[in-house]
């Protein structure tokens, strides 16, 4: 297999659990988890962050 016919792999930042779970948290007001797998997402920390802002949302008590 040559250098430039290899194909890139899927690689799975965060599973939708780890969003959900991190989504959760933060409505509790608690950021470590997110914060955690925000770093682990390195250049995609940004999207990982958003997603589980989106997420927290269904999980955030209304007053």
């Amino acid at each position: 297999m040559g250098l430039f016919n290899r194909k890139p792999k899927n690689q799975v930042i965060a599973t939708e659990a780890e969003i959900d779970a991190a989504a959760r948290a933060i409505a509790r007001n608690d950021s470590t988890l997110a914060d955690k797998l925000c770093d682990r997402a390195g250049d995609h920390s940004q999207q990982v962050a958003m997603a589980i802002l989106a997420r927290s949302v269904d999980y955030t008590p209304h007053q």
